[in-house]
């Protein structure tokens, strides 16, 4: 004998509605990171700064600079100080991405 019991009550509606919002966030933020980003990066020649992009993956995204000197740049070496440009841009959009994320729970 089995007796199944579903309460739905368009739950799931809003929960289908949260992750397709959350997508959204998570892409237009981390876009704003990109672009933030871009502005923090020490420019030389430019290469690094065009180098900087986000790959946007449903709830999750990238952001990367592709440069085999982008490290170096970001931590700085034994040799030449640290000019960071990534992990500021994240830092000052955190509380925004999370502000946003809130929202989108609320409804």
């Amino acid at each position: 004998m089995q007796i199944d019991i579903n309460y739905d009550n368009g739950l799931s509606d809003i929960a289908n509605n949260i992750e397709n919002n959350f997508a959204d966030i998570i892409g237009q933020g981390a876009q704003t990171v990109c672009e933030s980003a871009k502005s923090l990066c020490h420019v030389d020649t430019g290469r690094l700064q065009s180098s900087i992009n986000v790959q946007p993956g449903g709830n999750t995204a990238v952001i990367s600079a592709d440069t085999e000197y982008a490290v170096f740049v970001e931590f700085g070496t034994s040799k030449m100080a640290a000019q960071p440009y990534l992990v500021p841009a994240l830092l000052s959009n955190t509380q925004a991405i999370l502000s946003a994320i809130a929202e989108a729970i609320k409804g």
